[in-house]
């Protein structure tokens, strides 16, 4: 299934401060974490716009993107930062690619939220970079909005 994110590569709920570029938008943050690597905000914020962009726009699905994405990356912030992104392997069980069961962390802030846990089926038919994002958002204690936003984009209620 595709993602809900524009072809831009960010999601109508995402802010101004994410479309400016001056946060990480959700779908890099997904590239990130499928890279296995950590990001701080200001090695992304030394960055210009036009590399942030570029992090924005390369594709990082197959394992060779992945490999590429992560070059690209690496050459970026060596250009600007002095610390080099931080390794984060993934544990194998990353609850946004469980099939089986919603994220104790989107259960709780649907409760939080006032919001319906739809049927477990419909978050199987999501895509992964949106599921990645609604795990994001779910365990962000920032982003009640956007999570709230982004529930009704992905299921409509």
């Amino acid at each position: 299934m595709t993602s809900a994110f524009a072809s831009e590569g960010f999601y109508p709920f995402e802010g101004p401060a994410t479309l400016s570029l001056e946060l990480i938008p959700l779908s890099v943050r997904h590239k990130l974490d499928c890279a296995q690597v950590k990001l701080h905000l200001p090695q992304w914020q030394a960055l210009n716009v036009d590399e942030r962009a570029q992090l924005v726009r390369h594709a990082c699905t197959s394992p060779d993107e992945v490999q590429a994405y992560c070059a690209l990356l690496n050459e970026l912030i060596d250009r600007h930062h002095a610390v080099p992104p931080t390794p984060h392997p993934l544990e194998g069980d990353e609850p946004w690619r469980d099939l089986s069961r919603w994220p104790a962390m989107v259960a709780d802030q649907c409760g939080k939220q006032q919001q319906v846990l739809p049927p477990l089926e419909r978050w199987k038919a999501l895509g992964e970079a949106d599921r990645h994002a609604l795990f994001v958002l779910g365990r962000s204690k920032h982003s009640q909005p956007e999570f709230v936003a982004a529930m009704r984009l992905f299921f409509g209620e």
